[in-house]
């Protein structure tokens, strides 16, 4: 693994970050919190600052519903009083990537304070941010070091942890979709990082039986998971490693959880019944013969780009531009010579495209370890109606640039 920031798992993070700070001489800081966070480990956090008489301004944000969106983003930067500070984000991925986009923005550094295993993302480059009803992945930086104080993320809410397991259980998935996209479209691939975020799913696996009961062992091993995962995602620049067709339907939900202000669905739960879906898309690949696969690639019939279009304006009016201008792979596909030149790139690379499908485990087992972790399964457990579920499983692969198993299933015609 190259060379990454420091991380503390344990139980005197508070005092390592003090230490930190000494040696790094850090003496003016910029707190991140919203009100959950604030009480269980921001508080502390913030004493133990003012125990050494240095300067911090403390950003509070209200927990209910909190999104890393345009308000809550300005909520910071009003804070901010152009002076050079150590950012200091104590939260789970919300208010971690409110603190990265911040930090980045106002040309600050930033530590991390986890206060759940619910995300993957603490160690990355990117923050996933809203921004014009827009949900997309923004390259900042990443903390340039972590302090995990382990009996706060053994104390967490169950079903925080339960999303952390949603999250890293995708690696399977993403990770499979970007090397399949490698072999098709010819993106950018690293072997190296694609088998680490491999292990970052086996790693919570290993303890999805114990993650209910919130043991130091188990959630040592889901935060371990989690940073591997984000090390991928900094390492490679961006969140390809960990963000594949499982990601794309669940950030369908969370854009209509957000422009509809709806509340209570999770990230790492909406992953999670994600990749259950695209696992059984892996499942039906895993069967498909080349044989059978070629004739299927015969039949298949791309919509135009312009019919293509006119779907998205008609279910996806807010995002339109945004997608549109990014072109699609699904719509380039729509070009005969693209879709020839692609059909023969499939056939020629079968063989490993089985090989890659083998890693993803069967979607029933997907369902039993979410379970065992107690996350939902189906998207009706999130209170996503069939209508939603179906618009997201039809529409998601439009938001990023990957030649997932979502586009292979309609070109497969799952």
């Amino acid at each position: 693994m190259r060379g990454h920031m420091p991380i503390t798992i344990g139980d005197t993070a508070v005092e390592e970050f003090l230490e930190f700070c000494r040696k790094g001489g850090y003496r003016k800081f910029l707190l991140v919190a919203d009100s959950n966070t604030f009480r269980v480990l921001g508080e502390r956090v913030l004493k133990a600052i003012q125990s050494q008489n240095w300067d911090v301004i403390q950003v509070v944000l209200e927990g209910e519903n909190l999104h890393s969106d345009d308000f809550a983003l300005m909520q910071v930067f009003k804070a901010d009083d152009q002076e050079e500070r150590l950012y200091v984000a104590v939260g789970s991925g919300t208010i971690t990537d409110i603190t990265r986009f911040t930090s980045h923005r106002t040309h600050n550094l930033f530590v991390s304070f986890p206060t759940a295993a619910s995300v993957d993302a603490y160690t990355s480059v990117n923050a996933p941010v809203t921004i014009g009803g827009l949900k997309g992945s923004i390259y900042c930086h990443a903390p340039i070091a972590i302090f995990t104080h382990l009996p706060t993320i053994c104390a967490a809410p169950k079903f925080l942890n339960a999303s952390g397991f949603g999250d890293l259980v995708s690696k399977f998935t993403s990770a499979s979709d970007w090397k399949i996209t490698h072999l098709i479209w010819g993106v950018d691939f690293d072997e190296e990082i694609y088998q680490r975020a491999l292990w970052a799913a086996r790693r919570a696996c290993e303890v999805v039986d114990i993650i209910h009961k919130g043991t130091p062992e188990s959630m040592r091993a889901m935060m371990e998971g989690q940073f591997a995962s984000g090390f991928c995602m900094a390492d490679f620049g961006n969140s390809t490693p960990a963000s594949g067709g499982e990601h794309h339907i669940a950030h369908i939900w969370e854009m209509l959880w957000h422009w509809h202000e709806r509340k209570g669905l999770y990230h790492g739960q909406a992953v999670g019944v994600s990749v259950v879906i695209t696992a059984g898309w892996y499942d039906k690949l895993r069967v498909l013969s080349r044989e059978e696969a070629k004739q299927r690639l015969e039949r298949v019939n791309i919509p135009t780009a312009e019919k293509q279009k006119a779907l998205i304006h008609e279910h996806l009016a807010r995002i339109e531009k945004e997608i549109i201008e990014h072109n699609p792979i699904y719509i380039q596909l729509s070009d005969k010579q693209v879709f020839m030149n692609t059909k023969e790139k499939i056939l020629s690379q079968w063989e490993q495209i089985q090989t890659i499908a083998a890693q993803v485990p069967p979607a029933v087992q997907c369902r039993k370890w979410l379970k065992t972790a107690g996350s939902p399964t189906i998207p009706s457990e999130l209170g996503i109606s069939e209508e939603e579920a179906r618009l997201a499983i039809d529409y998601g692969h439009y938001l990023r640039e990957r030649f997932s198993i979502a586009i292979l299933r309609k070109l497969f015609g799952f």
